[in-house]
């Protein structure tokens, strides 16, 4: 049983109900709704609070004022995705039109290393 997160502002008791980010490279503040887990960067505000918030000045400000959640189907949709079984294409013989065999005893090549800036997000691969 997880418990209450409060509001970060100092002397304020009220329940959090939005989570208060700040992107200082691009200079943008975003307040949506509350996060599942406490983040060391991210700011819980309470109802009050959040509605009377206003970002410095030269900022962009992003109010997300709808919950961001997903629909039963959209995640049946994801699960499906998931498990469905892989779709593997057998080579064509061009010359003769027959499907050779795949060598599975090959392993897979690896993707190139990604040259972007790194980002929070993490591709995990089974083992």
């Amino acid at each position: 049983m997880g418990t209450q997160r409060l509001c970060t502002k100092t002397a304020c008791s009220n329940s959090a109900a939005a989570t208060l980010t700040f992107n200082y490279a691009d200079s943008t503040v975003v307040l949506g709704p509350m996060s599942q887990r406490a983040e060391p960067h991210a700011h819980d505000l309470c109802a009050k609070h959040s509605q009377q918030f206003t970002a410095p000045v030269g900022w962009e400000f992003l109010r997300l004022t709808e919950e961001l959640t997903q629909d039963a189907d959209d995640l049946l949709a994801v699960a499906n995705a998931v498990n469905a079984p892989e779709e593997v294409e057998e080579p064509v013989d061009a010359s003769s039109g027959t499907i050779q065999p795949v060598d599975r005893s090959v392993a897979p090549t690896r993707p190139a290393p990604m040259t972007e800036k790194p980002t929070n997000l993490r591709l995990l691969r089974p083992e």
